[in-house]
């Protein structure tokens, strides 16, 4: 990528603006020598901005300085120059057609990062339509997750379930806080529900139940006295979060990859439209619970093969049995009704 001094160019950046669209290519811009933005073709900041509104990656950075800036719109050359707020961001069309933006280095940087992430699950529509047809015909892994819909729902056997792809289920038992040595020792979920019977105590509403299912961590916990931190460093690649409120009839399923929380709805500029959780309430089968474009639309096809290739009919269940295709998700039946699964209490303090 080239560079220009901006005091050579602010009086006309016609010319400059004139090889940016002869060529498709970046310039930088340079203020004493030091980097002070970059000039993008027009199409290329679109598709930038198209994928970075699929992410919530914070505000866009504000500029260091502000510069003096006309008080209406330029003609330089062929172009009409648009100077925005901060006197940094400037627009150049032709003929009424964007042609390039001159954009700061923090907002570039900022754009970049939060569309990399944007295109993570970005697929063309044949690609999709190929893939999507694939994962159909998969059945589930193992046991699946759609059987513990129903007790979930009423907080049996857990009140939250995780799944976690990355790390070992002992690294994430120890970093939630749990307990090292029942780690160690291999305690199990129905020698806690024994030890309860026999002495009265209720430690198995303040355990940790974990495995692992396929490529996944899978975790089952009530932690009514947030008795577990729930944090990883560095965030997992991806973890999905599904927790049960009986009482206030509230089910919400949230997804992260690399720490970023995926919203289920279309992202506009303010953070005030940020929804924190997607609530199962609000799907009924036979709809499309996400809208196409937003982070979540690809999960519409997996829900809808549920809904036509299984005999379940919970709108639950029904949602369970989408994430397990999806994902592939599961959970150990035999074990976790049986107790046979590794769990952990809180470390004590």
């Amino acid at each position: 990528m080239n560079n220009v001094e901006l005091s050579e160019v602010l009086g006309d950046f016609g010319r400059l603006i004139g090889r940016v669209e002869e060529t498709g290519e970046r310039i930088g811009v340079t203020d004493d020598g030091e980097p002070a933005g970059v000039l993008l073709p027009g199409a290329e900041l679109a598709e930038l901005e198209h994928f970075a509104q699929r992410v919530h990656g914070g505000p866009r950075p504000r500029p260091r300085t502000v510069r003096e800036r006309p008080a209406w719109p330029e003609q330089q050359g062929p172009y009409v120059r648009y100077a925005h707020t901060g006197g940094v961001r400037m627009t150049f069309t032709r003929d009424r057609v964007t042609v390039a933006e001159l954009l700061s280095v923090d907002e570039l940087e900022w754009l970049e990062n939060n569309a990399r992430t944007g295109r993570q699950g970005y697929m063309d529509p044949q690609q999709a339509a190929a893939f999507e047809e694939f994962l159909a015909r998969q059945p589930p892994v193992g046991d699946g997750m759609a059987w513990i819909a129903r007790g979930w729902r009423e907080q049996d056997p857990f009140t939250v379930l995780e799944f976690i792809k990355g790390p070992s289920p002992e690294e994430v038992a120890l970093a939630y806080g749990a307990d090292a040595q029942d780690i160690t020792d291999g305690l199990l979920l129905h020698q806690v529900r024994e030890r309860d019977a026999r002495d009265g105590t209720d430690d198995l509403f303040r355990v940790l139940a974990f495995g692992e299912a396929g490529e996944w961590t899978w975790l089952g916990y009530h932690d009514f006295d947030n008795a577990f931190s729930r944090r990883l460093d560095p965030p997992p690649r991806q973890q999905i979060t599904l927790t049960a409120t009986m009482a206030k009839a509230i089910y919400d399923f949230r997804y992260s990859v690399d720490g970023v929380y995926q919203n289920p709805f279309p992202l506009e500029d303010s953070a005030d439209t940020r929804r924190d959780m997607y609530e199962l309430i609000w799907y009924t089968p036979g709809e499309t619970p996400f809208a196409p474009n937003a982070p979540l639309g690809f999960l519409n096809p997996h829900i809808r093969r549920a809904e036509e290739h299984t005999d379940w009919t919970d709108g639950i269940a029904l949602f369970f049995a989408g994430l397990e295709r999806a994902f592939g998700l599961s959970l150990p039946r035999d074990a976790i009704t049986s107790g046979h699964v590794r769990c952990a209490r809180p470390a004590r303090r």
